[in-house]
């Protein structure tokens, strides 16, 4: 992940991920000895954008998880959010996050980053995922990360790129992530014909893919 020209942010960067790195390891650790109990449901928050929030949906896959899985599971999602896309203000991701921290949650899951493939450079969606991942580990939760998914191959690239810069941000920090474009979660029969987010069948295979992938992680 490259910043031209902006010395001073890069190493605010690096002190960033690094201070997040030290408190994801106490966050894990607490996270784990929650689970340890046998009548403890796992308490998660999403936060993501349309694919989440739904579209002409009669259900979504945060609340298709929680059915088929029993977790307790709080949907913040915004339609048009990203790390750095605000929706309609006040939706990107790093407010949701800010409204997540008030649930009663062990885990914070990002999901997403579709909308912020319109910008000039994947710079920004860099440090909005640092932002997002510091608000969540410094509030005592643990943060896990899907990146966008797409529903055909080749992946566009500036899709690619927004997935590369939130990958890195993550490896650096010490934070589980998912690649959700190898392959991609969704095929083009599983997305609305309009292609503004999954159809009622794209969310099913979302809410298993993306549990299977959870249930994964905590388990470490």
């Amino acid at each position: 992940m490259k910043f031209v020209g902006r010395p001073r942010t890069m190493w605010v960067i690096v002190f960033n991920v690094a201070l997040t790195t030290l408190v994801a390891a106490s966050v894990l650790a607490a996270t784990r000895a929650d689970e340890s109990g046998p009548h403890i449901p796992l308490s998660i928050a999403v936060v993501g954008d349309q694919y989440s929030a739904g579209v002409q949906n009669r259900s979504v896959w945060p609340t298709l998880m929680a059915q088929r899985t029993g977790w307790s599971v709080s949907n913040f999602a915004q339609p048009n959010a990203g790390y750095v896309a605000d929706g309609q203000g006040g939706h990107a991701f790093t407010y949701q996050v800010d409204r997540a921290q008030g649930a009663d949650t062990r885990v914070i899951l990002i999901v997403g980053g579709l909308n912020d493939t319109g910008l000039s450079s994947p710079d920004p969606v860099g440090i909005g995922a640092i932002d997002a991942i510091n608000k969540i580990t410094l509030g005592g939760r643990r943060a896990l990360i899907v990146g966008p998914t797409w529903f055909e191959q080749p992946i566009p690239e500036p899709i690619d790129d927004v997935a590369d810069a939130v990958r890195q941000v993550a490896e650096d920090a010490g934070v589980p992530y998912l690649d959700a474009l190898d392959p991609p979660l969704l095929t083009r029969t599983q997305m609305q014909p309009d292609l503004s987010g999954p159809t009622d069948a794209g969310q099913s295979v979302l809410a298993d893919r993306i549990a299977e992938w959870v249930r994964s992680e905590v388990s470490k």
